[in-house]
């Protein structure tokens, strides 16, 4: 059985960053129906989303695989930056960016194609290193 995210008094508020369009709809489709998780706001590049990021301050940061590379590890870094204790969940499409997003500061990465439980396990692994 995978563990889920511990039911809190407040849901953790987070943010996603994906180019607009349709992986940006089910990354908030998909975290929308994550117990314990509450997407706040969306943004489409690493500027805005900073900009959420000091607005709201969130304590999860989800960025999807279809931003730059280099948007990806400017962003984890300013977002640690303006708030220490936001953890940051990076979608992949391979091992290799596995690696890459982990050593420029991800808490966590997640397959773009995995499944469900997959992304739950993701969060709950997040949830438990918080």
């Amino acid at each position: 059985m995978i563990k889920t995210i511990p039911e809190s008094s407040q849901p953790i508020q987070t943010v996603i960053v994906s180019r607009p369009g349709i992986m940006q709809q089910s990354l908030r489709s998909s975290l929308a129906a994550c117990r314990g998780i509450a997407v706040i706001a969306c943004a489409g590049d690493g500027l805005t989303a900073l900009s959420q990021v000091t607005k709201h301050q969130p304590g999860l940061l989800v960025l999807d695989s279809n931003l730059l590379d280099e948007e990806v590890a400017a962003l984890i870094a300013a977002a640690k930056t303006e708030q220490p204790t936001i953890r940051c969940l990076v979608f992949i499409r391979s091992s290799q960016q596995e690696t890459q997003m982990l050593a420029w500061g991800a808490d966590a990465v997640a397959r773009r194609d995995g499944s469900a439980q997959q992304l739950q396990a993701a969060l709950a692994r997040l949830a438990q290193a918080a």
